[in-house]
């Protein structure tokens, strides 16, 4: 589950200096997790159903890897 959910795009020099934010980042940033909180989300519980729908699906290549275009 650590797969980059976002990368900014852009320049290939700005690319490689934007942080690509991954599951575990989000799931641990204290914001998300007031709002989980707020929302009485129990983040073990999440993060095991986002765990298996990850596991579900099939690898896919990285976008730099692709060579995506945005």
């Amino acid at each position: 589950m650590s797969s980059p959910l976002y990368v900014k795009c852009g320049a290939a020099e700005s690319a490689a200096r934007t942080p690509s934010l991954t599951f575990p980042a989000i799931l641990s940033d204290p914001l998300v997790r007031l709002v989980m909180k707020a929302d009485g989300v129990d983040p073990g519980a999440l993060e095991r159903c986002l765990g298996r729908i990850a596991a579900s699906l099939p690898p896919q290549e990285a976008p730099a890897a692709a060579g995506l275009r945005c």
